[in-house]
């Protein structure tokens, strides 16, 4: 045998070795990425299986640390894909019809199909302010094709909070509004509109994340709504006029 078969058979066992241990990997390994690199955001608990292909239960963190439960999650990948230069993978939430796909390259991420419901809780951990409020309703998050790389953000999606009631606010009633997102490259755009329920909400503004979030609009309360929506507008917004809230927020 000469030196370079020797040398080609020891790099191809030292592969066939490495995707081995790869394939090995706990599901606990993935629960502890998952932690770190959402920053201590989500939660990856009762982790069983591999990092390949394995089941768990998602959490997310919220701002005063305590635990969302997202619901069951599975998932499922190839350590050959890693040949690729990315590492592909389909992610079950709760049972969905269809599975999410996520692809993660050198600086990249992409997500096909997404398909998310998600508690309204969630809101909290994600625009801490509105703890106080105790925010309760369902979250829906769908979008066909987003792409992440670096600052650049490109693709669609909607973001839908349904039957939204403030806990800590004599469960009032706020309707059923989206927020339409366009990924721009450096920034993403964002439109507000209502889908129905006693606050007509308008407004626009965009996400960048150098900039953060900047919306601007209008909420008013439509002739039906509670008696205690307009008291609480008039508290909550400082520039109330004319029975409607202008707000402008920047986060």
């Amino acid at each position: 045998m000469s030196r370079r078969q020797l040398l080609l058979y020891l790099a191809w066992g030292g592969l066939v070795y490495a995707f081995a241990l790869l394939a090995m990997l706990p599901a606990a390994w993935l629960s502890e990425r998952a932690e770190g690199l959402s920053g201590h955001r989500l939660e990856l608990r009762e982790a069983s299986g591999s990092a390949w292909a394995g089941s768990g239960r998602l959490y997310a963190r919220a701002g005063a640390g305590s635990l969302i439960d997202l619901g069951a999650v599975r998932w499922s990948s190839s350590p050959a894909a890693l040949l690729r230069g990315k590492l592909g993978a389909d992610m079950t939430l709760n049972d969905a019809p269809k599975p999410i796909r996520v692809e993660v390259g050198p600086g990249s991420i992409a997500v096909r199909d997404l398909a998310l419901e998600v508690p309204g809780t969630l809101v909290a951990a994600l625009a801490p302010p509105l703890q106080v409020f105790a925010p309760q309703g369902r979250l829906t998050i769908q979008s066909d094709n987003l792409r992440i790389e670096g600052e650049t953000v490109l693709g669609l999606a909607t973001v839908e909070w349904r039957d939204i009631r403030l806990a800590r606010s004599s469960n009032l009633d706020l309707g059923s509004h989206v927020a339409r997102l366009r990924g721009a490259g450096s920034r993403v755009d964002i439109e507000l509109d209502t889908l129905g329920g006693p606050l007509r909400v308008a407004g626009a503004g965009s996400w960048s994340p150098r900039g953060g979030l900047a919306l601007s609009g209008t909420a008013e309360p439509r002739a039906n709504a509670a008696a205690g929506l307009v008291p609480f507008l008039r508290g909550v917004c400082p520039d109330f006029r004319a029975g409607r809230c202008i707000f402008q927020i920047k986060y």
